[in-house]
């Protein structure tokens, strides 16, 4: 039986969760969480994707993110998957695939929407209880988003410019909102 094909409207962001087979932790390390994100910046510029913000945890990551092309999603997910599996893969003496079948993707419809899922993705580690405050998470985009660290290659939705004029304001803006909780 084929697959059902996955819903991907170029320019209309997306919600991308992929897991680690049986739920498994597969981001160990912090140098492994660093290599995924830089060849996640790699592939998304490559097939242009759009990559909002993120979330790395130690069984998953997650995305928001928009397409340019029907096929941007899926061969930047392919790109970063295949790269990641081989590391890990070679780091820890195993074949076959880390991943829980295919990655999950949902298209967000509404900038409200979005602001809502860049909300939970960025506050993932509070509520699975790893930190008490999303700042306290390195590797998150929340801090990129309050103005604390560097952009890593993210580029802001439409939505997120709409909460202030300035950088300063949207960061402020965001921290506000974030720091009630979700």
């Amino acid at each position: 039986m084929a697959r059902k094909a996955r819903e991907v409207i170029p320019g209309q962001a997306m919600h991308i969760v992929a897991r680690g087979r049986a739920i498994s932790p597969i981001f160990l390390s912090d140098e492994l969480k660093l290599s995924s994100l830089a060849w996640l910046r790699d592939a998304s510029k490559h097939y242009e994707l759009a990559v909002h913000a993120y979330c790395i945890l130690a069984n998953r990551i997650e995305l928001l993110a928009t397409p340019k092309h029907e096929q941007s999603l899926a061969r930047t997910m392919q790109s970063f998957g295949r790269r990641y599996t081989q590391l890990f893969n070679q780091l820890h003496g195993q074949t076959g695939t880390i991943w829980q079948d295919r990655y999950v993707s949902k298209v967000i419809q509404a900038d409200l929407d979005l602001l809502e899922t860049q909300a939970r993705i960025e506050f993932a580690a509070v509520s699975e209880g790893l930190v008490t405050h999303p700042k306290e998470y390195r590797w998150s985009s929340y801090r990129i988003h309050i103005g604390e660290d560097p952009n890593y290659g993210l580029t802001d939705a439409r939505a997120f410019w709409a909460l202030g004029n300035t950088p300063f304001e949207r960061q402020r803006a965001w921290e506000l909102r974030l720091g009630q909780g979700i």
